[in-house]
């Protein structure tokens, strides 16, 4: 060990026996006997360099094996009601929606899927590990859902089965599928870049349909006589008489549409800036209604004769005679967001859009963050 080495006080001449103030010789404490206290803690603090460096060394270890043993051997409890997922959140937006009130389909944003029961009164939520946006739903007579959104996602939910995943190719650009829908025993699928799809009642197998194009497939419903229409961008119909095998192209404006609608031969189709047509002859030639908003149409349905539009800013009018006067049927308390669906459920219609509302014979029930009305 090392000696440590005496360094004279400050102020010391540096002499053996310096004198006192008094003038009397003392002992240079520098040459002292240690006392016996003094190697007693000379040897403590001998110790103490020892053994401190290797509790050092040791602590971490210590401190890991203790965690290990909880990991292992200590099981965690927890008292108390468990937390429950509200059914909608402050960020939710919702496209689409199908079914009935026994069971009411409704997809949005972020990969949500609400499902309504006994009426709509009882709601569930499920989010989609993907979280792809979802545009669209529909449901086949036997129960079997698919859902389709951005991506080329597709989802399909046999019933009794948990969703599966079965994307469709489509492409970089423009990989969004807009709309699905269930038409004669087989379930069609339309998006963005001409993309039409179509599957067999189990939606097991898809087979696709036409060349892709720069247009955009917005709605796919069922027409008169067996007919299929497609609204589309830049103000386009396209109408298909034979299953989807050749499709025939109308121009009406050149504002995109975004939905059709058929009762027997009456016909209407919407779209942005509030641009709406009907036909009266299953399709063949079609007429512009007087405008009654400026606002973008998002949806057209009919029930019983009594036809349905929505759109932005909590657009929502309503008509039994669609060639003419539409009246704003919008109750207080409707959200002024848009809505981008109206589905007409027992005696009244379903909007699904910023806010999911009921509404029948005019009177407004919202489906709140617990799931009920």
């Amino acid at each position: 060990m090392q000696r440590s080495q005496i360094v004279p006080d400050a102020g010391s001449s540096g002499s053996a026996c310096p004198p006192s103030r008094a003038g009397v010789s003392r002992p240079d404490p520098r040459f002292r006997t240690p006392s016996r206290s003094t190697a007693h803690s000379f040897r403590k603090t001998q110790a103490q360099g020892v053994i401190l460096p290797w509790i050092g060394r040791l602590s971490p270890w210590v401190l890991i094996a203790g965690l290990a043993y909880a990991a292992v051997f200590v099981k965690p409890s927890a008292n108390g009601a468990p937390l429950s997922q509200p059914v909608l959140e402050r960020r939710d937006m919702f496209y689409g929606a199908a079914g009935d009130l026994a069971s009411l389909w409704v997809v949005g944003q972020h990969g949500a899927i609400l499902h309504g029961v006994d009426g709509a009164t009882q709601w569930s939520r499920n989010v989609l590990p993907t979280g792809t946006s979802l545009q669209a739903v529909a449901v086949s007579p036997a129960g079997v859902v698919v859902a389709v959104g951005n991506h080329g996602d597709l989802w399909l939910k046999a019933p009794g089965q948990a969703w599966l995943s079965t994307p469709l190719p489509v492409g970089e650009v423009g990989a969004k599928l807009l709309d699905v829908a269930f038409i004669d025993g087989h379930f069609w699928v339309s998006g963005e870049m001409g993309s039409l799809f179509r599957a067999g009642p189990d939606a097991g197998v898809w087979e696709r349909l036409g060349d892709e194009q720069d247009v955009a497939f917005n709605a796919i419903r069922p027409g008169a006589g067996g007919d299929l229409w497609i609204a589309a961008e830049f103000g386009r119909l396209l109408r298909s008489r034979d299953g989807g095998k050749r499709w025939s192209t109308q121009e009406l404006g050149s504002e995109s549409l975004r939905a059709v609608a058929f009762e027997g031969q009456v016909g209407v189709a919407v779209g942005n800036a509030g641009h709406a047509y009907v036909s009266r002859d299953g399709g063949d030639s079609w007429s512009a209604v007087e405008p009654f908003t400026t606002d973008h149409l998002h949806d057209v349905a009919v029930k019983e004769g009594l036809w349905s539009v929505v759109g932005d800013h909590g657009t929502y009018f309503q008509t039994l005679s669609p060639s003419e006067a539409w009246q704003n049927a919008a109750p207080a308390g409707l959200s002024k967001g848009y809505f981008t669906r109206v589905l007409p459920i027992a005696g009244g219609n379903l909007l699904v859009g910023q806010q999911l509302a009921m509404i029948e014979g005019g009177r407004l029930t919202v489906i709140t963050a617990g799931g009920r009305p």
